[in-house]
């Protein structure tokens, strides 16, 4: 089971929706999937239709936290909750699930945990194990890293990719968040994520690009970000599918956004299947206009 993590520094360049659309393109390929929401805001559980409610608090994962940062030798098999249904008009499709969160009972988490410090940082990891045959990916969507959440998420994870969006406030965010990933094994003990790089969010094609997308794009590649070549356009449609409980990937999978999703995947698997060495980077905005330029001569 491969553990892969969606970070950022500060909330709102989109990691939820990176996290569940990801986590459909993998379900699609065949794989069984689970998201495991660590955001209080429960927002990747909602992107898959689930909210919880006080009748079925018991299901959240927030709940678990709390138990095994107490010491209790828990597991999470019990609140799985599936939701291949969304796939359900794809063939060969595999299995969709969640780990969901509430609000509530993640605070009070994060508080523990908060307390506790690195003793404690291995705890979702161990949550995790308890599933380690039915899974074939975790794909984890977290809060800012300044949370004792985003430190136990790193954790329990193999992989780590960051985001950005055409502000040039996000690339700064996100280089901090390149050297947190760097970092974690001395700050938890546990575990050392490969960083696989960080992904340009809601932006625009090159004859839309202002001057501080531009600025934005020429600085993920120098500050040693390694974008992916794919970066995810805006497209209401990706809001649109969110609202509706089913990920751009399922719902608009034929769509250019749906493609675009498709296209990220395909460089996430390969990053972590190959050295840095052997990564295509996106190329600097600058590159692109000039090859644009040479090709109206």
């Amino acid at each position: 089971m491969e553990r892969i993590s969606i970070v950022s520094q500060k909330g709102g360049p989109g990691k939820t929706t990176t996290a569940v659309n990801l986590a459909a393109g993998l379900a699609l390929g065949g794989a069984d999937v689970l998201v495991v929401d660590v955001e209080p805001q429960a927002q990747a559980g909602a992107a898959l239709g689930v909210r919880l409610d006080q009748s079925t608090l018991k299901l959240s994962l927030g709940l678990k936290l709390q138990a095994a940062a107490q010491g209790v030798d828990t597991g999470v098999e019990d609140i799985v909750i599936d939701r291949s249904e969304i796939l359900a008009k794809w063939p060969n499709h595999g299995k969709l699930s969640v780990l969901a969160s509430e609000q509530r009972t993640m605070a009070n988490a994060q508080h523990i945990l908060h307390a506790a410090g690195r003793d404690k940082a291995h705890v979702l990891g161990s949550l995790l194990d308890s599933v380690q045959e039915e899974f074939d990916y975790v794909v984890i969507d977290t809060p800012p890293a300044v949370e004792a959440l985003n430190a136990v998420a790193l954790a329990a994870s193999d992989y780590a990719l960051t985001l950005c969006m055409p502000k040039l406030a996000t690339v700064e965010g996100a280089v901090a968040m390149r050297a947190t990933i760097t970092h974690v094994p001395d700050r938890t003990g546990v575990a050392n994520p490969k960083y696989l790089g960080a992904v340009l969010n809601a932006s625009h094609a090159p004859s839309e690009w202002s001057s501080e997308e531009i600025d934005v794009r020429d600085l993920m590649v120098d500050a040693g970000l390694l974008p992916f070549v794919t970066d995810i356009r805006e497209d209401a449609r990706i809001s649109r599918a969110y609202g509706g409980g089913v990920p751009a990937s399922a719902a608009f999978a034929r769509t250019a956004c749906g493609k675009r999703y498709a296209a990220l995947l395909a460089e996430v698997l390969h990053r972590m299947d190959t050295e840095e060495a052997e990564w295509t980077i996106a190329p600097t905005a600058s590159e692109v206009l000039d090859a644009r330029e040479q090709s109206h001569v």
